[in-house]
């Protein structure tokens, strides 16, 4: 074989080498960004269930409020519509997010506010405008509840530092064939380099 084919066979490898390492290069970052877009859409989707859930415990709460100010029934529309919203939330959560860690408890917590209300409306007349039932069993469930959302909502920022940490390994593993093609590209055009000064320019300033 001649030095012009082992040139062009050289050139040919190198640029072999560079395409599969660019192939391999793109298909990791294609699969770290898939991942970095669901741990992002998975991260706002717990979010935004959580302020619902939020926002649904304290629309009872205002409702609940209201009734024992007023003295009126005509707010409990308005509390059983801040429970349905959160029931709503509840069951969207099951549904869409992977990791339920923490929604057990939240669960658990729900059944014993919705109790402790259910319980209100049932002795209306004695506990209506009783400070004590206020202060000694409602708060106490309606912090437990709060506490358990936002325990929630903490709990999926933890496992998303994790997957933070996962997706930094996996970019540079991505990152890894392009590096190693680089080099081995810089090595063979010095090899080149050198050959060609040797077989070529030096006969010729020799001539």
């Amino acid at each position: 074989m001649g030095i012009r084919q082992k040139i062009r066979l050289g050139f040919f490898a190198l640029g072999l080498l560079l395409f599969f390492s660019g192939l391999m290069s793109y298909f990791e970052l294609n699969k770290l960004s898939n991942s970095t877009r669901n741990m992002l859409d998975a991260s706002l989707k717990n979010m935004e269930l959580s302020k619902e859930m939020l926002d649904a415990v304290q629309d009872q709460n205002t409702a609940l409020l209201q009734i024992m100010v007023t003295g009126s029934a005509e707010y409990d529309s308005l509390l059983f519509a801040g429970r349905a919203k959160f029931d709503a939330a509840i069951r969207e959560a099951k549904i869409s997010i992977r990791d339920l860690r923490g929604l057990d408890s939240i669960y658990a917590a729900n059944v014993q506010y919705t109790g402790v209300i259910n319980n209100f409306f049932d002795n209306r007349a004695k506990t209506g405008r009783s400070d004590n039932w206020f202060v000694g069993v409602y708060k106490t469930s309606y912090y437990d509840l709060t506490a358990s959302i936002k325990n929630f909502m903490v709990s999926s920022q933890s496992v998303m530092d994790a997957k933070t940490a996962q997706l930094e390994s996996n970019a540079y593993r991505a990152i890894m064939p392009g590096i190693i093609a680089l080099a081995i590209a810089i090595i063979i055009i010095v090899m080149f380099s050198y050959f060609i000064d040797l077989y070529y320019v030096r006969p010729v300033l020799k001539i």
